[in-house]
This record gives structure tokens, C-alpha cells and sequence, in this order.
């Protein structure tokens, strides 16, 4: 599916929400039956909506570029099938977007091949549903939350005179 999908109330305006602070969501998964469902999911909740889904790298890039998603659910093994080649381009096209990898099994080794990309949170598409949405909202709480230079600055050491 792509993002001439029925997934968004949104696509026919270019994927931009009607309302200010609903974030935007693009899904990316060859899975057509977790993609459906997962958008359902979404768009039952007030604060977020899908605004196109795709199950193809090119469809991905080109729905990504017009869509200006506020965050994007990867499959990691799909992106992993074209060499990483689909979270590094959507990484040039929106630099500070943050990604969710979702994932049919545990994989250690791609989160932390994946963890330059920038902003990015990993979930098992096992997990309860709920969860899958809260970790969208993480991911997009990673993105808003002001830095921090020193949040614990260190006090000076003070020598205690005893007499």
C-alpha cells in the first residue's frame, strides 16, 4: 500500500493534519496484514494518525519527501533486505524524523547497527499492541525533549576541617 492508501482522513491534503497537534505517522512493512492493523491502531487514538503506508523502498522515499511524516515505523527486516538502503535515504530526506523499528524477532545486533541513524526506538512486533503505540509516542517524546548539556553537574569536593 502506499499513501494513496485509505489509511489517513489526511492524505488528500498532502498528509498535512487538520489539527495542530496530531502528530503524523508513515508505516513502512511488507507485511500487509500488521501494516493494516497497525494503522487501525493508530488512528483510533486521538493525538495520532497515519498518514501513509508503504510496503517498497521507492514508494517509501517518494510518499516520505511530499508526506513530511512527524515520525516513521520501519520494518527492520525489510530495510535490512536492500542493505540498510531505506532508513539512510529517509534519514538524508528528513534528518531529524525519528524511527521506529518494529521487528518479528529480537535482533541486538541491528539496533545497535542502527543507532547512528539518530533518533530511532526499536520494538518487537510481538509485543501487546499498546505497546507499539506507546513506543511510537517515545520516540516521538526523544525527538521533543529538550538537550541537556550537564543535567547533574558535579558539586566541588569540599575538604572538611576538623579541629
Amino acid at each position: 500500500m502506499t499513501s494513496s492508501s485509505k489509511y489517513g482522513d489526511d492524505l488528500a491534503s498532502g498528509g498535512a493534519s487538520q489539527v495542530p497537534w496530531v502528530d503524523r505517522v508513515y508505516l513502512v512493512d511488507d507485511h500487509p496484514f500488521f501494516a493494516t492493523a497497525l494503522a487501525a491502531l493508530i488512528n483510533m487514538e486521538a493525538d495520532l494518525t497515519v498518514c501513509g503506508t508503504s510496503n517498497d523502498t521507492a514508494a517509501a522515499v517518494r510518499d516520505v519527501a511530499q508526506l513530511n511524516p512527524d515520525v516513521m515505523v520501519l520494518d527492520v527486516n525489510m530495510s535490512a533486505k536492500n542493505n540498510w538502503a531505506l532508513p539512510i535515504e529517509l534519514r538524508k530526506l528528513c534528518p531529524r524524523v525519528p524511527f521506529l523499528f518494529v521487528s518479528s524477532l529480537q535482533n541486538p545486533r541491528a539496533e545497535m547497527g542502527l543507532k547512528w541513524l539518530g533518533p530511532c526506538c526499536f520494538v518487537e512486533k510481538a509485543k501487546d499492541p499498546a505497546d507499539i503505540v506507546h513506543a511510537v509516542r517515545s520516540a516521538l517524546a526523544r525527538l521533543r525533549r529538550p538537550p541537556t548539556f550537564q543535567s547533574n553537574p558535579p558539586f566541588p569536593k569540599r575538604e572538611i576541617q576538623r579541629e
